[in-house]
């Protein structure tokens, strides 16, 4: 559904992405894990179109997004870590807005009920944005990304602010919707990814470090949880680029 290859991207000087190369495919959850700044909310954005890679490329069920940026995102709904929701408008009437912006037409209504079903947002359908606390939030941008029942869904810290009983609820709908669609985030929750994602990615310096399973990356690591393991991959990684930075 979703494959990125030899993905390239700087910013000035500072290169933030190094040939990084990843897939995610239909029914499946795929997590993005590393330090802050090893690249991962930019590959995101790359992902949806948002960005430009300066080599190599995004395509989302065969569709570049470098030649189909239009049809390519109209598969996808995006979650960023920040959710942009007008503070002044309802839940409900937000959401009918961005549905009807989506091309829903008379879909609208039960696209809405089902989105809202998913966040779990019924009780404050009526509420004032605005007075939302901040999962409350990220809940209504979720409902937004799923609107239009895309096949691809990439979110950037999805459970940001959610409490642990709300984290792991989220968890549970987002394992349901990967049902039917692929599934691509970022998280700094690894146990919560450790029982949902199907792989794992590891990024550090702009790159890939490790890929697999939860249960292949604690193997290989002789973790016996995803957050140890992680960890492990992570010293290793810095421990090669000090090497490597101390023989030049």
């Amino acid at each position: 559904m979703l494959t990125l290859r030899e993905v390239c991207k700087s910013f000035g000087r500072r290169q933030v992405l190094r040939e990084v190369s990843l897939q995610v495919h239909r029914g499946e959850v795929v997590g993005l894990v590393g330090p802050n700044g090893a690249g991962k909310t930019t590959l995101l954005r790359i992902a949806v179109g948002l960005l430009d890679a300066d080599r190599g490329a995004a395509s989302i069920a065969g569709l570049a997004l470098a030649r189909a940026r239009v049809a390519a995102q109209g598969l996808v709904g995006y979650l960023p870590e920040q959710v942009p929701c007008p503070r002044e408008l309802t839940v409900e009437s937000y959401l009918l807005h961005r549905a009807g912006i989506k091309g829903l037409g008379a879909r609208r209504q039960g696209a809405v009920q089902r989105a809202l079903a998913l966040a779990e947002l019924a009780e404050v359908r009526r509420q004032v944005i605005g007075t939302l606390s901040k999962g409350f939030r990220q809940r209504v941008g979720l409902a937004d990304a799923v609107l239009a029942d895309p096949p691809l869904l990439v979110l950037d810290e999805p459970s940001s602010g959610l409490d642990p009983m709300a984290a792991r609820r989220l968890r549970d709908r987002l394992r349901e919707a990967a049902g039917e669609r692929a599934v691509l985030l970022s998280s700094h929750a690894l146990g919560e990814l450790e029982a949902m994602a199907d792989r794992v990615a590891v990024m550090f310096d702009g790159q890939v470090v490790a890929e697999g399973t939860p249960a292949a990356l604690c193997q290989a690591q002789g973790r016996r949880s995803l957050d140890e393991a992680v960890l492990a991959v992570l010293e290793q990684a810095a421990g090669e680029r000090a090497e490597t930075e101390g023989a030049r």
